[in-house]
């Protein structure tokens, strides 16, 4: 059980690696299109089901009304046929993300919310951080929901481009965690084995020490699955054959160990359900789901009465 934030250094493969996980985890899961740019998923994975009236914005302007539990609930559409994988779309126009600033709160206590009283492992689609001045953009990346994240993930390519690229960004990541949020110990790496070590990738090991950051696994690379999960399909493949989807599980597994293992350690007390509409979503979103703590490999992706 987690709420796990994904970033990136220079925009590479977290939309991608955010999803694969998303498929992937052992419970139902809930996918959350966070970035400060442009959202891609429905345009791409789910090649347009949802147009621009279903999404995160709508949620900033139900916050203003006091409605964010109810418009968090109606705004939720389905990944896959059997209604396990959910998702909440993210921005149709980056001009939308100067009204997000007062949601990131209230969102990350619904997410925990959703974590460990309905029985979601959450993904945060962070997208790219933005540094500005030294620090976090407070605008363009939600800075919230990583400082109350259990792990947040850096994503980068086992390239020498990709690391030195990264590495500073890591460096500032590490300062925001440790200043404001449960220490700069949440941050891991997630690394896409781009190349062989024959052609020059580096081992996980190798950029682990460089970074001085835990390296939680390594993906590999999948075009099959990158470009169905940039694209889409009109008759998709088979997920659970896809080698993406395949080590994604074991990664999902590995970052459920740590999770449980900080949490322990920090001895950190159970969300708190803050309103009887916050318990009522919860309840209805525990209800949808089929019952037993686990869900079977992943389908073909589907379309429901939310979809």
């Amino acid at each position: 059980m987690s709420v796990m934030v994904l970033a990136s250094g220079h925009g590479c493969g977290v939309t991608v690696s955010s999803l694969a996980l998303a498929m992937s985890s052992p419970r139902p899961s809930l996918l959350v299109e966070a970035s400060g740019r442009q959202a891609s998923i429905r345009s791409g994975y789910r090649q347009g089901a949802w147009g621009g009236e279903v999404g995160l914005w709508h949620l900033a302007q139900a916050h203003l009304q006091h409605h964010l539990a109810e418009a968090f609930e109606a705004h939720l559409r389905p990944l896959d046929a059997e209604g396990n994988r959910l998702i909440l779309p993210g921005l149709t126009d980056p001009a939308q993300a100067a009204a997000l600033s007062g949601i990131w709160e209230p969102l990350s206590l619904l997410l925990h919310a959703m974590d460990q009283h309905a029985g979601y492992d959450v993904m945060v689609d962070a997208g790219q951080v933005i540094v500005d001045g030294g620090g976090v953009h407070a605008g363009l990346f939600p800075a919230v929901l990583a400082h109350r994240a259990d792990v947040v993930l850096l994503v980068l390519r086992n390239t020498l481009t990709s690391v030195a690229q990264t590495l500073p960004v890591a460096r500032v990541l590490q300062g925001e965690l440790e200043r404001r949020g449960s220490g700069s110990e949440a941050l891991r790496l997630l690394v896409i084995q781009e190349l062989s070590a024959a052609a020059g990738g580096l081992r996980s090991d190798a950029i682990a020490r460089r970074f001085g950051i835990p390296v939680v696994d390594l993906l590999p690379w999948d075009a099959a699955a990158a470009g169905l999960f940039t694209h889409g399909a009109q008759r998709p493949p088979r997920l659970a054959k896809l080698p993406l989807l395949k080590q994604a599980r074991k990664t999902a597994a590995a970052i459920a160990v740590e999770v449980n293992t900080r949490r322990r350690a920090l001895d950190m007390p159970a969300a708190a359900v803050s309103s009887p509409q916050v318990a009522g979503v919860l309840q209805r979103l525990s209800a949808a789901r089929p019952p037993g703590a686990t869900v079977p490999d992943p389908r073909l992706p589907g379309v429901s009465a939310h979809g």
